[in-house]
């Protein structure tokens, strides 16, 4: 009788730890253990837009690289990844500024239309 007590708490607990993103690669967890790690990514989905080096150096320059996961991804992957990103946004908001992500998505544009200049 406890065997299955024990067998159904740990089945429950998995099934909702999974549900929260837990046992995929962006999550709570993991995005602290980034920040500790000082390699902290924004994590993504769907099409990546090519930007190329300029763009990487900018990124590093804020503290942070990117991930794209691709298009197919499960629901459990998107909850991951949004509670990733949550914590990834505000340790970038302490190290770069509170309105960092205008700064840098003007600066972004920039190099953008830049590259696509010498097109």
């Amino acid at each position: 009788m406890t065997r299955i007590k024990t067998g159904t708490i740990t089945l429950i607990v998995g099934i909702i730890l999974r549900q929260f993103g837990l046992f995929t690669r962006f999550n709570y967890l993991t995005a602290k253990i980034d920040i500790w790690r000082d390699s902290p990514r924004i994590a993504s989905y769907g099409l990546p837009y090519p930007c190329g080096v300029p763009c990487i150096g900018l990124k590093e320059k804020y503290g942070f690289h990117e991930s794209n996961i691709g298009c197919l991804i499960t629901g459990p992957q998107i909850r991951g990844i949004n509670a990733y990103n949550a914590q990834i946004e505000k340790y970038l908001s302490k190290r770069n500024g509170k309105d960092w992500r205008k700064k840098y998505l003007a600066e972004l544009d920039s190099l953008i239309n830049n590259n696509n200049r010498f097109e």
